[in-house]
């Protein structure tokens, strides 16, 4: 009886062991329409990201769409997302959920507040690194510059 004891305890510890350490190299399913990332995006009016900038809806919490033109080749971390004359940098709260590379060219929907921050040389370096950028066009980058951002709590493929 011991034996069969011992035998449940050690399946249960192992079990309990697995899922846990899988769930952190999960990578992000494939961009398909109607998809949801972290919290997804709530019912209500959605505003085309040009809108937002026009209509300044910064640090309050806005719906937008727009076109995704870049994601983060490391593991989506980020994703840059253009309107016809708007572009901003997307990151997601608490670095909770990523994006799959083939998002690209998709519209989204997104919830989030959207901000101008400062981006430091040594951000906008590590941002160009995981962008897959080549060494000659990390080495142009100098300085700090302001940019738009969005801290999504959701994201919809539409």
């Amino acid at each position: 009886m011991r034996i069969f004891l011992s035998i449940v305890a050690l399946i249960t510890i192992l079990g309990g062991t697995v899922p846990t350490s899988a769930q952190g190299t999960d990578k992000p399913r494939s961009a398909v329409k109607g998809i949801s990332y972290g919290a997804g995006v709530s019912a209500g009016e959605r505003i085309t990201l040009d809108a937002a900038m026009k209509a300044k809806s910064f640090g309050k919490s806005i719906r937008v769409t727009g076109t995704v033109t870049e994601v983060c080749k490391v593991k989506g971390c980020w994703m840059m997302l253009r309107d016809a004359s708007s572009l901003v940098r997307v990151t997601f709260k608490d670095y909770g959920f990523f994006m799959p590379m083939d998002l690209v060219g998709k519209t989204v929907a997104l919830e989030g507040v959207l901000s101008v921050e400062t981006l430091t040389e040594a951000e906008a370096r590590h941002y160009a690194e995981d962008a897959g950028k080549s060494k000659k066009e990390i080495a142009k980058i100098v300085g700090d510059k302001n940019e738009y951002s969005f801290e999504a709590t959701g994201v919809v493929v539409l």
